[in-house]
């Protein structure tokens, strides 16, 4: 099993945050948003798969 250092882990209060703040930013970047968070939530589930 591989040690995930701190510097890797998933802020998940940061990504709520950013969700919720995807309203406020120009429609046409809320696709590059969305694909980004993704990404994140990607690695954090990726992180708990691997616990």
């Amino acid at each position: 099993m591989s040690e995930i250092s701190n510097s890797e882990k998933i802020d998940l209060a940061g990504v709520k945050r950013r969700i919720a703040e995807i309203s406020l930013k120009p429609l046409d970047v809320h696709s590059q948003e969305f694909e980004a968070i993704h990404e994140d939530l990607n690695r954090a589930l990726s992180e708990i798969d691997g616990l």
